[in-house]
């Protein structure tokens, strides 16, 4: 199953392997697609890789969580994203690009929350932006009416630029997945309370893409699985799932509570994993699992055995971009050390033991 090809709204990926979004921190200037980038995902196409979701790209300049964050905020950034979508199409692998807007993470312009949290309740969240989320204020209806235009202004251009679809990001503590979580979301309007309230920010951007784009554009979403309870995260998939979705990556939350202990029947595999298997049991759209499917064998488990639909592998990949047509045959690979920090990051190319060769 793992190596069988899958058909993804018309999208015939060659495999269940993605490529799941990894921010490459200091290859932009201003938003701007570079030539780093291209070389970049070309290679991790050419390694085969069945899907691409392009590192998270943020729909406001004044809402990046790093000055070199790639931009989608403006048309200025359409022919770099069509350059992008060539690139992976003629290797023959669909591409996603992950949109979000960085919330209390924000390092450029002001951070937002969707409400107004009280120093005792940053600190009981678990927040590390503590001074950011001290001084966000409550969004009102007016600015989250502008940033769901926001994003979806964001998609009809990904959309123009060639782009099969985007991944909206709610997960990871950004401002979606704050909305979500009842831990951060103190609102008492239509956007706080219930589940259908706390998602109805990411419902009404889901709907509203699917206006601008069309059937045939592939709208997924990234969420936390437990946010902040596995039961809440199988409540939100359906929502989700009935809103238009297409296909959900399940991830962490909005804080370090949004989160459950996997069963000693995963107990090789990370609280996200183990979520993304129960939410599975309870829609018809594909599910993707990652965050520690760190070994082929792992993801036939979860592929093979009918748990998930896709294994995400980033470190895998970024070890070595031909991972995946050497893993399939059988072929030695460079492995990821697990670096602690990932040491890609600084420069893949330069910094990595893996890809230096050890």
């Amino acid at each position: 199953m793992l190596f069988f090809r899958y058909n993804l709204k018309g999208r015939v990926l060659k495999n269940h392997i993605v490529f799941p979004p990894v921010l490459c921190f200091g290859w932009s200037r201003n938003g701007e697609m570079t030539g780093e980038h291209l070389e970049h995902y070309r290679n991790v196409a050419r390694g085969g890789a069945g899907l691409i979701i392009s590192e998270v790209t943020c729909i406001d300049a004044g809402a990046r969580i790093d000055a070199s964050q790639l931009g989608i905020w403006s048309d200025e950034f359409v022919e770099g994203y069509r350059n992008l979508a060539r690139i992976c199409h003629d290797e023959g692998v669909p591409l996603m690009a992950q949109i979000q807007h960085g919330g209390v993470k924000a390092v450029t312009g002001t951070p937002v929350l969707p409400s107004k949290l009280t120093e005792a309740e940053i600190a009981a969240a678990g927040i590390e932006q503590k001074a950011n989320a001290a001084r966000a204020g409550e969004l009102d209806i007016a600015e989250i009416a502008a940033i769901e235009t926001r994003f979806t202004d964001a998609a009809r251009r990904l959309k123009e630029a060639g782009l099969d679809g985007v991944e909206i990001h709610g997960a990871h503590g950004f401002l979606l997945s704050y909305f979500l979580s009842s831990i951060t979301n103190k609102r008492r309007d239509e956007y706080g309370g219930g589940l259908e309230n706390r998602a109805r920010l990411v419902t009404g951007i889901i709907r509203a893409v699917r206006r601008e784009c069309g059937e045939d554009f592939i709208i997924g979403v990234r969420y936390g699985g437990a946010t902040p309870s596995l039961e809440d995260g199988i409540g939100f998939a359906k929502i989700f799932e009935s809103a238009g979705c297409d296909i959900l990556h399940i991830s962490t939350g909005a804080t370090p509570l949004d989160a459950v202990e996997a069963p000693e029947k995963y107990a090789e595999f990370t609280s996200p994993v183990y979520t993304a298997v129960e939410i599975k049991k309870h829609v018809s759209i594909p599910v993707i699992a990652s965050n520690s499917v760190g070994t082929i064998d792992q993801a036939k488990l979860l592929v093979d055995g009918g748990l998930v639909d896709f294994a995400a592998f980033a470190r895998n990949i970024l070890a070595d971009y031909d991972w995946v047509r050497k893993t399939e045959r059988g072929l030695e690979v460079n492995r990821c050390l697990r670096c602690k920090p990932c040491r890609w990051f600084k420069r893949a190319l330069t910094e990595c033991p893996a890809r230096r060769g050890g």
